[in-house]
């Protein structure tokens, strides 16, 4: 039920942190409420402590990242939302793909900027192809078939 909903956040927030550098706390916000409500439609109580507490734990694990000056706050907040639709599954299929598809990014705006000493990757585009490839190639059925 929510899953248009994010894409539609996933493609906007890419749009918006390529066209600007950033995503605005408005925007996550406008994001997050109907994650919430979707989560607990499509997977009850449960599903929706899942994802809550999976946007906890990215929180607490990526504050670290803002701290060292690694991520920006509007990219947690970013995969924080993005957390609360998917919930923990789909974020742990999904790391090695964002890893892989950030150095790609990274790679290419390396390259298109110059070797610019003050590189500003624009994270949101990285971490939604990662969470697609997540979702519609889980490793259950990659490994596990």
């Amino acid at each position: 039920m929510g899953k248009p909903v994010l894409f539609l956040f996933l493609l906007s927030a890419s749009l918006t942190d390529l066209k600007y550098r950033r995503i605005t706390n408005l925007h996550n916000l406008f994001f997050l409420i109907p994650g919430i409500i979707f989560c607990f439609l499509d997977r009850g109580i449960t599903g929706l402590m899942d994802g809550i507490l999976t946007a906890l734990l990215i929180f607490t694990f990526l504050y670290m990242f803002y701290g060292a000056g690694c991520l920006g706050a509007g990219d947690i907040k970013f995969i924080m939302t993005v957390a609360v639709y998917t919930g923990h599954k789909v974020l742990l299929n999904s790391l090695v793909p964002i890893g892989i598809f950030s150095v790609i990014t990274a790679a290419g705006f390396a390259v298109y900027e110059g070797g610019s000493k003050k590189l500003m990757i624009p994270m949101a585009v990285p971490v939604s192809m990662g969470i697609l490839y997540g979702m519609f190639f889980p490793a259950e059925s990659l490994w596990f078939t």
